[in-house]
């Protein structure tokens, strides 16, 4: 006898503090009132692993050294997923190198519909710092390109992310649903501050060289003479105890502080005027999204992905050349000299593409319709 729920199995190998893992937390919790039983996969520790069973969603933690390795595996795990008899199985990938794992590890298994998702942006395997991840990162979009079309849907987190993987892949089943970015849009205007005297600007994020944070901070070298501002990063990385030694040699520790993962949002841009995102790529930003809707004017790169889709264009915020620290230098003096804010009207309007229920209901449509 087929069970009357539909199981839904998400597959994401690293499992750490990040907007991709939260994204599918949020999905989840929606999805569990909507006759869906899930399974999360996850190489290794999922660092979310509290957060799932409090909602009654299953975990798998494959140990595999390599994601690679994990393919028979998976492969494994959604066998079995068959023999429960699921009126319906959809398995969902997130991220490119994933995907690829995924078409392999589902190879002849027909009862199985395939959702492959690109949370940040395939654009990404164009930048590599030494030979091997160059061929790595080429074989790795060969592939992309070549077993995509073997999938039974794409979805992207940005349109920007949708036509640039329908005209490179030549894919027609291929749709772009924002991630759930904010619950509500915040109705209260900030009260722009009377004391400029004194900016505090925020980054939230990994530290990660491809988050740009060495950008930002040579954009603030020079201002620190003229302007009298704080910085908060707000993340940890692999690249923080080199944040650090940039600091003490440039003599910015009066105006950097490293604070550290924090979940409230609330704290982070409670008491920020200006926050920057300087990444090298993107997938669809929530911190960007999330600065908006706390009405903290933001400055981005306009790196490929949906930075640019997020400021609406230039209308919410401005954009610097990805990677060019005096172009970001530049914008950031004027933000200061004209002391600029967000339209209050145009903020709220704009948000409404980002939000859970949209994002929710976009997903619910599609996963009942595949």
């Amino acid at each position: 006898m087929k069970s009357k729920k539909k199981r839904l199995v998400f597959f994401l190998p690293n499992f750490s503090e990040g907007g991709a893992a939260e994204s599918i937390l949020k999905l989840s919790k929606f999805l569990v009132k909507k006759n869906f039983s899930i399974l999360i996969i996850s190489i290794g520790k999922n660092s979310y692993k509290k957060d799932f069973a409090k909602i009654n969603c299953e975990l798998v933690e494959i140990n595999s050294s390599r994601t690679i390795f994990a393919i028979f595996k998976i492969r494994k795990v959604m066998l079995n997923e068959i023999r429960k008899n699921h009126s319906k199985i959809i398995f969902i990938s997130n991220i490119h190198y994933a995907n690829i794992i995924s078409v392999f590890s589902l190879i002849n298994l027909n009862k199985i519909k395939l959702i492959l998702t690109e949370r940040s942006s395939i654009s990404e395997l164009n930048y590599s710092n030494n030979f091997v991840n160059n061929l790595k990162n080429k074989v790795t979009y060969y592939l992309a390109k070549n077993l995509y079309k073997f999938s039974d849907l794409v979805i992207t987190n940005s349109k920007f992310e949708k036509i640039f993987i329908k005209k490179k892949f030549q894919l027609k089943k291929i749709i772009c649903i924002h991630p759930p970015s904010i619950q509500n849009i915040l109705k209260y205007k900030k009260k722009v501050q009377s004391n400029y005297k004194k900016q505090n600007i925020i980054y939230v994020g990994r530290l990660a060289n491809e988050k740009g944070v060495f950008t930002i901070l040579k954009a603030l070298v020079k201002i620190k003479k003229k302007y009298h501002f704080t910085l908060t990063l707000f993340g940890n990385g692999p690249i923080e105890e080199a944040i650090k030694k940039f600091i003490n040699d440039n003599n910015l520790e009066k105006n950097v502080i490293l604070k550290g993962f924090i979940k409230s949002k609330k704290l982070i841009f409670k008491k920020a005027n200006l926050f920057i995102n300087a990444s090298l790529w993107e997938g669809l930003p929530n911190a960007l999204v999330q600065s908006i809707n706390h009405s903290v004017f933001p400055i981005c790169s306009d790196a490929p992905g949906g930075n640019i889709e997020v400021i609406n264009n230039g209308n919410l915020g401005m954009s610097f050349k990805t990677g060019d620290h005096k172009d970001l230098e530049n914008k950031i003096k004027i933000f200061f000299r004209y002391k600029l804010k967000l339209n209050d009207k145009k903020r709220r309007i704009h948000l409404k593409n980002y939000t859970e229920k949209k994002s929710n209901q976009k997903y619910l449509k599609t996963l009942n319709e595949i």
